[in-house]
């Protein structure tokens, strides 16, 4: 496969197997409404590229995170960070970010998606345009001791904003779905012949 080049996301929705058979339908399974925050200037177009896996967006004041879903906002926090962002959480507004991250803590699921691959961090920021002097060792360690001390998963996407979009709408329809079929008496899992 050329470089830049990347296999689509599909237009299916997330498997639900019973018995061999699925049953989305069925058991009515609903897609996700994901709850955007106001202060988010340019939103990730969950809805727009995943139509497949999300069911709507509309915008909220959220006090925690930048995404999570209707019927879930107790439970679900998604933070957003561009590159520029978390190397500024680095150093600049670290107390801010800290802060953040101490309340996303208290969500049951909860992530920091970083718009940016663990090699475009370990690169240097000035082949993105970032003048810093933060050096990459620092973020990187910083976003260690985060998962670490609040046990919030760090999960490196990419600058290219449609390979982010389709990590934020996965992770956020997954999360919707095991927590809907729990919800509902079909148990804690997508396909009942391996458990998943």
């Amino acid at each position: 496969m050329p470089v830049g080049v990347f296999f689509s996301s599909g237009t299916q929705r997330l498997r639900v197997i019973r018995d061999g058979s699925s049953i989305l339908r069925s058991a009515s399974v609903p897609k996700p409404v994901v709850l955007v925050d106001t202060r988010e200037q340019m939103p990730l177009p969950l809805y727009a590229n995943h139509p497949n896996w999300i069911g709507g967006e509309r915008r909220a004041t959220l006090k925690t995170g930048d995404y999570t879903l209707e019927g879930m906002e107790n439970l679900v926090a998604l933070e957003r960070k561009s590159l520029a962002d978390v190397v500024a959480c680095t150093v600049v507004s670290r107390q801010r970010f800290l802060s953040a991250c101490a309340r996303l803590s208290s969500f049951r699921w909860k992530a920091i998606l970083i718009e940016a691959t663990l090699e475009d961090i370990k690169g240097g920021f000035a082949q993105f345009g970032i003048p810093s002097d933060v050096h990459p060792n620092a973020v990187c360690g910083t976003l260690d001791a985060i998962e670490a001390k609040f046990g919030i998963p760090i999960i490196y996407a990419s600058t290219i904003q449609d390979l982010t979009t389709e990590r934020a709408a996965s992770w956020l329809s997954k999360h919707f779905t095991y927590w809907w079929l729990e919800e509902h008496g079909h148990g804690r899992v997508l396909i009942d012949s391996d458990g998943l």
